[in-house]
């Protein structure tokens, strides 16, 4: 099967260490990491990638010119080896610079199509994550036809049981320490911890916790789902979970954010794990370390309260750390600069529709 990993632009490279540490082939390329696999690796990558946004089966392929030819041909996919009666379907279509472009016609078609191929009804679903979603992309006439293996994207691990205001997403967020190489070998600190969303995401890499253990997938409704084989790889993964070793600290001035966190983390089982305090650049000392965090950006704070915010966490690392690593989120390289280190850019992404950037400081 060719299957593809999607991760958020800006954050494939992630998402192609994730599949190294896994131990599988993959091809990173714009969007993601294209893989070969079976059920297996559908599971796998399922249950372990922290950053990617979900997994993708690549049905079938096939140039369509026409509504009659679209649906004689797609009527040919292996639909009844992932689609069952009573599982509802979504389909999304998208086309560009083919004769076929109306897409709400081409979802009618492919509905149809679908119908055929079970040889009865389907129920439609209103949104992606109620059943299985069927995603249609025409380009120059060229049709191809994927299936959602995840179903709800794969940030939701299930543990946000409190939100907070501009949450960072869970797959950014893992995507961020990743990036940073920290595996949890020295402490991690989050001076802006909000909802607690990067010290959550640490724990879970450091206790090599796998971030899908906890969730539903929509591959588990497929008829051909091996229920012995998902049951295996998740209890292989369980049993390789361990103690993190070194502290992992969030920090946040808002009373009701630690609170959140500290639900939060309880909800994902890493409380044990992570220790959050409602606290303001905190006095504390580390010989080597790793700060991951995400700064406001001053969307709604002043300018001037910004730039001394990012004044004061240049200074508070570099007298918290002998040695140590500054990754943090902002829009503005003049901002970043603000922290009085020399920065470079790792990676660029949108959050919450803002783009940012991934900067790195060394002490």
């Amino acid at each position: 099967m060719e299957l593809f990993a999607v991760s958020q632009p800006g954050l494939e490279e992630a998402t192609y260490l994730e599949f190294q540490e896994l131990g599988l082939k993959g091809t990173k390329s714009k969007g993601g990491v294209t893989f070969s696999g079976d059920h297996r690796e559908i599971y796998l990558t399922n249950l372990w990638l922290r950053s990617a946004n979900r997994v993708l089966l690549r049905l079938c392929s096939f140039r369509a010119k026409h509504f009659a030819e679209l649906v004689r041909k797609a009527a040919k996919c292996k639909w009844k080896n992932y689609l069952k009666p009573g599982v509802p379907v979504k389909v999304r279509v998208t086309s560009r610079r083919s004769k076929l472009y109306h897409t709400k016609a081409i979802e009618e078609r492919i509905y149809k199509a679908i119908e055929q191929a079970l040889g009865a009804p389907v129920e439609r679903a209103k949104f992606e994550e109620e059943g299985t979603s069927v995603i249609v992309r025409f380009d120059r006439d060229a049709c191809t036809i994927s299936l959602n293996t995840s179903g709800a994207p794969l940030h939701k691990r299930g543990y946000r049981v409190v939100e907070t205001e501009a949450p960072l997403r869970e797959n950014l967020a893992a995507a961020a320490i990743l990036l940073s190489g920290w595996r949890g070998e020295v402490p991690l600190v989050d001076p802006f911890c909000g909802s607690g969303t990067i010290p959550i995401e640490a724990a879970l890499i450091a206790s090599h916790y796998p971030p899908g253990a906890k969730r539903r997938f929509a591959f588990q409704e497929w008829p051909t789902f091996n229920r012995q084989l998902w049951e295996e790889l998740l209890n292989e993964a369980l049993s390789s979970a361990k103690v993190p070793s070194v502290p992992i600290l969030g920090f946040d001035i808002d009373p009701d954010a630690v609170s959140a966190a500290q639900k939060n983390a309880s909800a994902a089982g890493v409380d044990r794990f992570v220790q959050f305090k409602n606290l303001s650049f905190p006095d504390l000392y580390f010989e080597k370390g790793v700060v991951v965090t995400n700064p406001p950006y001053g969307v709604r704070l002043p300018k001037s309260n910004v730039v001394a915010i990012y004044r004061r966490l240049g200074e508070w690392f570099e007298r918290s750390f002998g040695q140590g690593e500054l990754y943090f989120l902002s829009p503005s390289l003049s901002l970043a600069e603000e922290v009085g280190l020399q920065v470079e850019a790792v990676t660029s992404f949108s959050n919450g529709g803002i783009r940012v950037t991934l900067y790195r400081a060394t002490k």
